[in-house]
């Protein structure tokens, strides 16, 4: 019975170490045993390789060779190489060495490496390790039970620390966070003696943002029109409230309505409602997710929605809609208020989809492989840089601050710049943005097996 279950990857020390501990943690992440020089260590130059022979020998499944243009300057990579090769043809192991190209090093850089099934990791390493994990799978490699995710998490930091975090001092950070500057002092809530007449008045007579909360209207307006006109009567609430809003941020004990914990939901929601209803004075298109609705610019070909804003000393101007083959992308937001840790607006990036600009596709399916396709080119700046651009759209003056009318002479005014953190550490964001690309978003199943068993017949 063999007692091969182990893959073993050969590497460029120390020039590829980063990848091959990348490499070693995501497989030993997906449940394989895994092994490479960096952790295969016996202690004395002398035992390792004797070590490491018999190991390749006996107990090695695949043998994954990192192939860079430096693979093959470096003595001990040959020799696992041609061991590899003899080991291969000796037992009768098909598909024994996997070669995984990383860089732009030539196909032909070793005899023979050529007619091998490289698997291409140049582009993009997700793209590559799901390529990869295909063929595993395929060859029926076997995973190991036990559990390993510390041994995973271990190098998952190594690689972390090695992809640009640094100690830095008052390095900035974007948050989705939209600060609250200004808000009315006063909050009114207008008790009606039943939802019915609570329900008229909210929908016949309400000019400012509103809401109703069972037989209660709660509202940032000092005075309501009671007059139902299509009815032809008057309805008089049966008691008014108002509070001050920065109750709302300091604890009381109060039985009566609203309690403390009320105060605060209520004032979530009315916020919710004005920013809900500001949205919509612009004119901007609705989404419906699963618990919530986003929103978006139409896209008009001669009137492109642009915004302009400033990263650093850099100032950008991009548009938050366009082309996407025949039909159009738009970049969309939902949001919540948040009261804690920051008083704020939390604001939830998002991606629809149009055949006209503006009615979103009604194909939800179709839709969420559209996002995973658009969304798949678009990193940490895109996404921030998008964000920015959509929140200097909405501005009403000089793209700092969006002034939202809640009641006669009062308005909630919000930032146009989510909240900036700083930090005593930085991050360095990879060259190869692509290899960060999400795992299961760029291959489809046939598309993958069309080219690993046309690559099987070449070879």
């Amino acid at each position: 019975m063999s007692n091969r279950d182990t893959i073993f990857i050969g590497h460029a020390t120390p020039e590829d170490n980063e990848f091959t501990l990348w490499l070693q943690s995501k497989l030993i992440g997906e449940g394989y045993k895994c092994e490479c020089d960096l952790s295969f260590l016996i202690g004395g130059e002398a035992d390792y390789w004797k070590s490491l022979q018999d190991f390749l020998e006996n107990q090695t499944i695949k043998y994954i060779l990192v192939v860079s243009d430096i693979t093959f300057e470096k003595g001990g990579v040959l020799d696992e190489w041609e061991q590899c090769k003899s080991i291969e043809k000796q037992f009768n192991l098909r598909d024994f060495i996997i070669p995984v190209k990383i860089d732009k090093a030539p196909f032909n850089a070793r005899i023979g490496l050529n007619r091998r099934n490289i698997v291409i990791f140049e582009n993009n390493w997700a793209t590559g390790l799901k390529r990869l994990l295909k063929k595993l799978g395929k060859d029926n490699v076997p995973k190991n039970d036990e559990n390993t995710t510390p041994l995973s998490d271990w190098y998952e930091n190594v690689y972390t620390n090695w992809s640009g975090v640094d100690k830095k001092y008052n390095d900035r950070f974007y948050s989705n966070w939209i600060k609250i500057p200004r808000i009315p002092s006063t909050i009114y809530f207008y008790k009606f003696h039943n939802e019915k007449q609570a329900g008229e008045v909210l929908k016949n007579n309400m000019v400012y943002p509103a809401y109703r909360h069972g037989n209660i209207i709660v509202s940032f307006q000092k005075s309501l029109d009671y007059y139902l006109t299509d009815k032809g009567f008057e309805v008089t609430p049966s008691e008014i409230i108002s509070k001050n809003t920065s109750d709302a941020f300091n604890w009381y004990d109060d039985d009566e309505f609203p309690t403390y914990h009320d105060f605060r939901r209520l004032l979530v929601r009315l916020v919710n409602t004005c920013f809900d209803m500001y949205l919509q004075s612009l004119d901007l298109q609705e989404y419906e997710l699963s618990n919530s609705k986003c929103y978006y610019f139409e896209h008009k070909e001669n009137e492109r929605v642009k915004g302009s804003f400033n990263v650093g000393a850099n100032t950008h101007k991009i548009g938050v809609t366009g082309k996407y083959y025949d039909d159009f992308w738009h970049y969309a937001i939902s949001f919540k208020t948040l009261l804690a840790p920051e008083f704020c607006i939390s604001i939830k990036n998002h991606i629809i989809f149009t055949s006209d600009g503006k009615k979103a596709w009604d194909d939800n399916k179709k839709m969420h492989s559209a996002r995973r396709r658009k969304g798949k080119t678009m990193y940490n700046k895109e996404w921030r840089n998008q964000l920015l651009a959509f929140l200097s759209s909405l501005s009403n003056n000089d793209n700092s601050i969006m002034s939202v009318i809640v009641a006669e002479s009062e308005t909630i005014e919000l930032s146009t710049t989510p909240i900036l953190f700083k930090a005593s550490f930085g991050y360095e964001e990879p060259n190869d943005e692509k290899r960060l690309m999400p795992i299961d978003s760029y291959l489809e199943e046939e598309e993958y097996y069309q080219e690993l068993d046309n690559a099987t017949e070449d070879a």
